[in-house]
Order: C-alpha cells, then structure tokens, then sequence
C-alpha cells in the first residue's frame, strides 16, 4: 500500500468520525451529574487561575486525574465561557452566568470529540501498514460506529480522552514494533506520549491495560529481539539511555508528584493522595465504589461490550477464532496485531471482571481491540468466501439477534452505557411524544426508538442473512458496515440529542434568566446533588437542604426561584405552599424550576 494511498484513506476515515461526532455537539446541556461536575473544575480553574490543583465549589477536587479539566479549561478559554469566583449562596447583582447562555458546551466537548476522531484515524493508519487496506476501514468503521464510541465521543468525560490515547499508543507501538519495514522513531515516541497523556486522563490504567498486553505479547511469542523497536533505550552519542521512559515520566509525572505532595484536603477532608491512589485506585478494585452494580457475574462485562459494539457482535465468533487459533510463532505483521489485540481484550476482561465497582462503561476499553480483531476478520472473510467461515457466521448471526432483541426490548441499555444511575425511569413517553409518526405511503415512518431499533434488526439482520445465503462475502461485510452506519447516526444525530433535555438543567436556568425580573431574585436548589445546578449558575445556587433554611429564604421580599427534582416537588408544596404562590416554570422528565412569589395580598373592608 503506498503511503499517499494510506494518507487519503486516513483522511477519509476522519472525516467520516468527524461528521459522526461534531454535528450538534454543543446543542444539547450537559449530562448529569459528571459532565457539568469535570465542567465546573474546568471552569474553576479559569476563575482560579490554577490549572494545577483541581478545585470544585469549595474543596480542592481529588477524584480524577487532571487532563480532562485542562482540555475543558482550553475549550471553556477559547469560546470566552468563564467568570470571577463567586461565593455560593451569594446574590448580590453579577454579571450573567455565561455557562447559561452561550455555547459552553462546544468549549467541554470539542477536544474529547476530536481525540476520538484522532484514535480512528490512527487505527486506520496503523492497520493499513500491518495488514491491509481492508482490514483498516473494516476496524476504523467498527470502532467509530460502535454506540459505546459514538455516544462517549458526544461526553466531556474522562473515559474518551483514556481510551483514545491508550488506543493511538498501542497502535503507535504496534507499528513501530510490528512492522518489518523501517517505520522509524516517530512511531514508538509517539506511543511514549500517548500513554502518558492517557495517564493524565485516568491514572494508571492510562498505561496498565496496553503495557499489559505488549508485555504478554512478549511472554507468548518469546520474541524479545523486538523490544528494542519500542525506545525503551537508544544511543545518544556514547551513552545508551532509556529516552522513550524519559519521555513518558516527563510528561505523566510531573502534575502527579506535585499533587501527592500537596496537602490540600477535599470535601470529604481526604488529601490526594488518600482519594486518588488508595480509595479512587485501590478500594475502587477491592472495595467497591460509588457503584450501583458492584461485584457481578463474569458475563457483566460481556453483557455490556455486546450493546456497546452492536451490530459488530456479527464478527466476535470469527475473530475470536482467528486469535484463539493463532500460531504465536507466525511472523506475519497482521498476526502480530491480531495476537496483540486479543491479549488485549482478554487483558482488559480480566482486569475490570475481577473489579468490586462496576459501571457499564468499564467495558469500554476493550471497544478498541474488538473494532481491530473484527476489522481482520472481515478481511479475511472477503479474502476467503462465506464457505470457509459459515459457522462463525451462524454463531455471529445468533449474536447479532440475542443483543439486538435486548436493544428493542429495552433501548435505555444506550443510555446507560456512559450514565451513573440504571435505576432511574427512562423518558418513554415523552420520546413518544417527539417522534409521533408520519405516513409515508402505506408505511408509518417514526424515529421512536423501538421503531428504529426494529428497522435496524429486522433489516440488518435479513440483509445478513439473504447476503449469506447468496455466499456472497462482500455483502456480508457491507450489510453488516451500512447497519452499523445507520445505527450510528441515529444514535449521535437524533437519540442522543432527544435524551440529553431530560438528563440536563441547562433549560431551566436558561429560563431562570430569561423570566426573573432582576439579578436580586435567587435560584435555590432544593435537596439537589446533580452537579448541573453548580455549573449552569457557575456556583451562584443556594444549596439548601434543611426546611428552615428554605423558610429563611422565602421570608425576603420578592420572588425566588427553586430547581427541584420532580420526586420531591410534593415536599416543597408542603414547604412553600402556605407562604408562596408556586409556579413551575420549565421542566423535564427529571427536574422542575418553581418560581415562588410573594402571595397575593387582599384588600381588606374599607374602613
């Protein structure tokens, strides 16, 4: 394959992520309560002016390791989306919170969206030179298509920019030491920085799950000689220095040693290096943390690699068995990846299977390597004919109705890919209401989530099975990539953006703005921890949870305004009613915003 070949191919591939990601990206509120949560450090950071030590409402933030935060704090810079620190419960007149009213979004989002634009381009760019052409945009469409990639693109998130970076330094690695040609130093000093920037985005699985893999590549093939491809030495002048570990420490440590040192306490009174490396790193995998699904069977993760892959699941069987069958000793570059990439998997299985916490987003590391074996599968099933893999492709095809017939059957299982609470309701009825229907000759066209769900098993699933029967491979291979093209697009370009008005505030605070009559009129937020209050009025919300306080509050003259959840808006009538007129003023599935105005005064007899 010639490198201009290779280039268009990779531009294209990019393009197509991008027009995947990008559209409508900044149109939709943030998601409670992570997004606005890593969306206020962002911010804080600006009004801070420390870009060092994470900070959130008024604690030091210890959680999450620090590129996240960076990227938002760029992104909230560049569309001018920040403001002086305030004191929360503080109401004197202010400027305009302008998280509210402009685009924020676009500034927390555009940098993640782009480095998953990046990690397919690089796959592309990885495989095409270890395999082929082919086998490269087979696995770039299956990583960009799978729903657990398209939806965390559209997510300011730390989980994107952790599994971009690890995916672009394993396939920088793989080709510098793959590849029998001279792919040069870039390659393995490429891999260096994008593990230690994927080390800033999620700590030491940032490196863990990829280190891992190669190391056990190494173990199984006994093909030490290689490792020199990879820099971990290299001469410079007379001395022999380890530059490629030199790079990644220069790069991965400095913020962590400044921050284990730094004695700062979060709201939980915890410093550092107690949050981060001992409850959020090692309780989080003895322990159990902040889950709603601790512990689990084995299948837990496969359960949630299955939906996050749809329709891909039609390639597992037979790239399962191209890896398990695989002779170590083969000295093929694409054998090598495929040897690699099942490691990989397994690795990543292991790894978060033996966790005590679980969230369904934990199998999202392993999307990457799956996408790379399915691509090689497809490949070879276009090479060989359906003869020679038919019961991969029945066993594949039994795959594609079991996790397509649980998508119909309950499509929340999208949502709760990359959300933190499974057990709240799912908006049916008001998805309902959006997509109503319309006729289309004798057919009835709707983007209701069932309807579109079934469209794409029934047609998906019969355009695989007629492409079978014909024994032609192409089809095969082309039915499976347009029904993942269209699923893809529904879920980025019209599900997600129906979800995310019940999953945010930004509505109500737009509205909040719009009606109050004056900057004196306070917002409170009534027994709220979603994390959107805090950053949709940049900290200006009073936090109230005790009913004298709220009592306080509505005895000041004028109107103010509550954001509650609708579970407890029968508790605040209780509260208010006597002493306020309600009225709610915006809404959704999840939140209501109440203006409480000052009652009604009657005119008594005249005298």
């Amino acid at each position: 394959m010639t490198g201009s070949s290779s280039w268009r191919g990779t531009v294209v591939v990019a393009l197509l992520a991008a027009a995947l990601f990008l559209p409508w990206l900044g149109s939709e509120g943030l998601w409670d309560p992570w997004e606005p949560h890593y969306g206020e450090v962002a911010r804080e950071m600006l009004v801070r002016q420390d870009l060092v030590h994470p900070h959130w409402r008024e604690a030091w933030f210890f959680s999450k390791p620090v590129l996240l935060p960076w990227m938002g704090a760029a992104g909230l810079w560049l569309t001018d989306i920040h403001d002086r620190a305030p004191t929360a419960g503080d109401d004197r007149a202010r400027p305009e919170p302008a998280g509210v009213s402009s685009n924020a979004e676009w500034g927390l989002r555009l940098p993640g969206a782009l480095l998953a634009v990046l990690a397919v381009a690089v796959v592309f760019a990885a495989v095409s030179r270890l395999a082929s052409r082919r086998a490269a945009l087979f696995s770039s469409l299956a990583l960009a298509t799978s729903p657990f990639y398209a939806l965390l693109a559209r997510q300011a998130l730390p989980d994107m920019p952790f599994v971009a970076l690890s995916t672009v330094g394993a396939m920088a690695f793989a080709v510098a030491v793959f590849d029998d040609g001279d792919p040069g130093p870039g390659w393995a000093y490429a891999g260096w920085v994008a593990l230690a920037l994927a080390t800033l985005a999620k700590g030491l699985l940032g490196f863990a799950l990829v280190g891992a893999a190669f190391l056990a590549w190494f173990l199984v093939t006994g093909d030490w000689g290689r490792l020199g491809r990879a820099r971990f030495v290299e001469r410079a002048g007379r001395a022999w220095l380890p530059l490629g570990p030199l790079v990644f420490l220069a790069i991965a440590t400095p913020w962590y040693v400044t921050m284990t040192l730094f004695d700062g306490r979060d709201d939980e009174g915890l410093t550092f290096a107690r949050r981060f490396w001992l409850h959020d790193h090692l309780q989080r995998l003895v322990g159990g943390v902040h889950t709603t699904s601790p512990g689990g069977g084995f299948t837990y993760i496969l359960e949630q690699l299955g939906i996050g892959s749809f329709p891909w699941v039609v390639a597992w069987p037979g790239a399962l068995g191209a890896f398990i069958g695989l002779d170590p000793r083969s000295r093929a570059p694409r054998d090598r990846l495929l040897l690699l990439c099942g490691l990989w998997v397994l690795v990543g299985y292991v790894v978060m299977s033996l966790s005590a916490t679980r969230f369904h987003h934990y199998a999202f590391p392993m999307v990457p390597p799956m996408a790379v074996l399915t691509g090689l599968f497809l490949d070879r099933l276009v090479r060989d004919g359906t003869g020679a893999h038919w019961p991969a492709l029945l066993l594949g095809l039994a795959a594609f109705v079991v996790v397509g017939h649980a998508a119909w059957a309950s499509p929340k299982v999208f949502t709760d890919l990359f959300v933190y609470d499974y057990g709240r309701p799912w908006p049916e009825n008001a998805l309902a209401l959006l997509h109503p229907g319309k006729q289309l000759g004798p057919l009835v066209y709707s983007l209701k989530p069932r309807a579109v769900l079934a469209m794409v098993v029934f047609g998906g699933g019969a355009a695989l099975l007629i492409s079978g029967i014909w024994r032609s491979a192409r089809w095969v291979a082309g039915a499976l990539a347009g029904t993942a093209l269209v699923l893809a697009a529904w879920l980025s370009w019209s599900h997600w953006r129906d979800l995310s008005a019940h999953w945010t505030q930004r509505d109500l605070f737009r509205t909040w703005l719009v009606e109050r009559k004056s900057q004196n009129e306070p917002i409170v937020a009534w027994y709220m921890n979603w994390r959107g209050e805090t950053f949709y009025s940049q900290n200006r919300a009073i936090d109230v949870r005790e009913p004298r306080r709220l009592g306080e509050l509505a005895a000041r003259p004028g109107p103010i305004w509550v954001v509650v959840e609708r579970a407890r808006e029968a508790a605040l009538r209780a509260e208010l009613g006597q002493s306020r007129r309600l009225r709610v003023a915006a809404s959704n599935d999840k939140y209501l915003l109440v203006e409480a105005r000052d009652p009604e005064v009657v005119p008594g007899p005249a005298p």
